[in-house]
């Protein structure tokens, strides 16, 4: 230990040298760490105020509820979504009409068969024949797309019209 000592001693100008170098050094080195923690503090204020004056916490939290409550609002029209399909299953939106002369003596195409049914094929036809001096309505039920009771042809054909496209009227000669 008394080595170690005599030899601080006789190279103690060398050795006060080296430490202040290391310690100029270190001197330069935290001066340049922190004006790197300086700037990064300067991204990092503005980076959490925005031109309002509100921080990126807010504005995340506002996105957050903006968020959930959008969420929400899809859930709804999701279920509503569901609904709709559910009724549009049963509403009749299947037509076809069919315009003609029952008798040769009437004129004008008056008379008329009409299919009206659903997704499932349930729904009516409707027919009326128009004569000189009177005038008929029929209605049948369809019930999966089929009649219980014959059609005839003009009914045929506005079954077949409606199947094929929906509101056309067709004029039979």
């Amino acid at each position: 230990m008394d080595e170690l000592f005599k030899s601080l001693t006789q190279h103690a100008a060398t050795v006060v040298l080296v430490l202040a170098a290391g310690v100029l050094i270190l001197a330069v080195a935290l001066y340049r760490v922190s004006r790197r923690l300086q700037k990064h503090e300067t991204k990092w204020r503005r980076l959490l105020a925005d031109s309002r004056g509100e921080s990126l916490e807010t504005l995340l939290y506002d996105h957050l509820a903006e968020r959930m409550e959008m969420s929400r609002q899809m859930s709804d029209l999701d279920s509503r979504l569901g609904v709709l399909e559910e009724t549009i299953l049963t509403s009749k939106r299947f037509l076809g009409l069919v315009r003609y002369d029952a008798f040769p003596d009437v004129a004008g195409s008056q008379s008329f068969a009409l299919a009206v049914y659903d997704d499932k094929g349930d729904g009516a036809i409707l027919s009326s024949i128009v004569g000189r001096n009177s005038c008929r309505v029929f209605c049948k039920p369809l019930i999966g797309g089929r009649s219980e009771r014959d059609l005839s042809q003009e009914e045929q054909r506005a079954v077949r019209s409606a199947r094929e496209g929906g509101v056309r009227t067709i004029l039979s000669p």
